[in-house]
């Protein structure tokens, strides 16, 4: 008996210890889940809190695009309005309506809970573009400001640019007459003018992002070795033009043939016969063909253009020496053509190295009413060329008072040896 009462001690003493065991076991890990509560808390510490109006939550959202943030807490105390519906709202706006969220945001999507005394929103959003695509955005503003940008990029030679803009003047066909501008006026920045393609996000508004893609259906190092030749090609022809020596020492045959129909052109000659000699040398040199290309490297590289190429020749050579001169687009015969607009002395007139006939009597500094009626062009966008500059009428009369001038002294002196006499 007592050894039966023994056995039954031990074995209650043995469930006691082991009941102590498990007691001490759930300590630990509620220890354990303690420590986990204090991590949540230093979470807590870095979401967004004390949310407590639509416009905040707005902000709250569009801080973290600004910031390519993928997820984050928004804490809300106090709210004044319907959080459930608020928050949906704000997420759709920001991805919809705001330039950065249409641009960067795929889709917003959002978890929502009631923590004791405040609600909490985990958000959660998916991008379309990188962090590298976002920080690279340039803050432009004005159309004037974009038009500078654009002429930036067309000497450079860039194929995409993401732009800020804050006006609703600004539309894609604003952005391809931006890039026209600064191609007509300087053909040595841009060989060619590229295609464009032009994306808003929003689509409209004041605060929108403007996604341009340029394609010179070249790359870089071939734009850039075109540019290099065309610019040469374009200082040797002015250089024989003043009469210079080339950069290779040399002048062609039709430089010669130029130069030498024209009369001897040197520095000081005027910017009048400098223009007539750029057109014969366009007319010996280019084989004016309408199938043919567009552009001045065309027409002083490959020796064959169309007369927009053949323009946009004469404006690059006369810009090497120091003329002012417009391409200007229009009609000649109903039919698509470009001409030239040039400044002698202060004074326009038109010029069409493209149509030389009769030697370029009809075409080369006239004015508006010689031209109108054979050709067309919309006068509110060019300057207004009252009259022709008479340069081969000026020429028969200069030959006709050279001659006349030595009969006159030879009267005088007639009549001089009479009254001697």
């Amino acid at each position: 008996m007592k050894k039966a009462l023994a056995l039954l001690l031990a074995a209650a003493l043995a469930l006691s210890t082991a009941g102590c065991s498990t007691f001490f076991d759930k300590e630990y890990y509620a220890s354990e889940e303690y420590q986990a509560q204090e991590q949540e808390t230093e979470e807590e510490e870095d979401a967004i809190g004390n949310i407590s109006s639509y416009a905040a939550l707005k902000r709250a959202i569009t801080s973290l695009v600004e910031e390519h943030v993928e997820s984050a807490q928004l804490q809300f105390l106090n709210y004044e309005g319907t959080i459930s519906t608020d928050i949906s709202t704000a997420c759709w706006e920001v991805k919809s309506s705001t330039a950065l969220g249409a641009f960067a945001v795929d889709y917003i999507s959002y978890d929502l809970s009631r923590i004791v005394s405040y609600y909490q929103a985990e958000i959660y959003i998916t991008y379309k573009r990188s962090e590298a695509q976002v920080a690279a955005l340039e803050e432009t503003g004005t159309a004037g400001a974009l038009a500078e940008r654009l002429d930036e990029a067309l000497r450079e030679g860039e194929t995409y640019l993401v732009l800020e803009l804050s006006t609703a003047s600004v539309t894609a066909d604003s952005v391809l007459d931006d890039l026209e501008t600064a191609y007509y006026s300087d053909p040595l920045a841009c060989p060619v003018l590229p295609e464009v393609e032009v994306d808003f996000y929003p689509e409209s508004g004041v605060e929108r992002i403007a996604e341009i893609t340029l394609d010179y259906g070249l790359d870089s190092q071939e734009l850039s070795a075109r540019r290099e030749t065309l610019t040469q090609a374009v200082e040797d022809i002015s250089a024989s033009v003043r009469g210079e020596e080339t950069a290779t020492g040399e002048i062609t045959e039709t430089e010669e043939a130029a130069v030498a129909a024209s009369g001897e052109i040197t520095a000081g000659r005027e910017e009048a016969d400098m223009v007539y000699a750029l057109c014969l040398y366009l007319t010996e040199s280019c084989v004016q063909d309408e199938a043919a290309g567009s552009t001045a490297w065309d027409a002083l590289v490959n020796g064959t253009a169309d007369s927009q190429g053949i323009a946009m020749a004469m404006k690059a050579l006369c810009q090497a020496l120091d003329i002012e001169c417009l391409v200007l687009a229009g009609r000649m015969d109903t039919q698509e053509h470009y001409w030239n607009i040039v400044f002698i002395d202060g004074q326009s007139y038109h010029v069409d190295a493209a149509n030389w006939n009769d030697g370029g009597e009809n075409v080369f500094l006239v004015g508006d009413e010689e031209l109108w009626g054979a050709y067309w062009w919309d006068t509110s966008e060019y300057p207004v060329c009252p009259e022709g500059y008479g340069y081969f009428e000026t020429d028969e009369e200069t030959e006709t008072a050279e001659e006349s001038e030595p009969e006159a002294e030879t009267d005088a002196d007639a009549e001089t040896e009479t009254e001697a006499g």
